[in-house]
């Protein structure tokens, strides 16, 4: 029972490694992306209020 206690152990902290470094890989690609949309967003509301008026 130990054995399988160990290898859950090991398989989940691989898996939670492997995962944080795919998310350290992709953060600093994904949030410049993210707030130029943002950005597009908010100048896009803005200039419908602008040009309702």
């Amino acid at each position: 029972m130990e054995a399988v206690t160990t290898a859950l152990t090991t398989g989940i902290s691989t898996i939670a490694s492997d995962a944080m470094s795919a998310i350290g890989a992709v953060i600093p690609v994904a949030l410049p992306i993210m707030g130029a949309i943002a950005v597009v967003g908010i100048g896009i509301k803005i200039f419908k209020k602008v040009a309702t008026k």
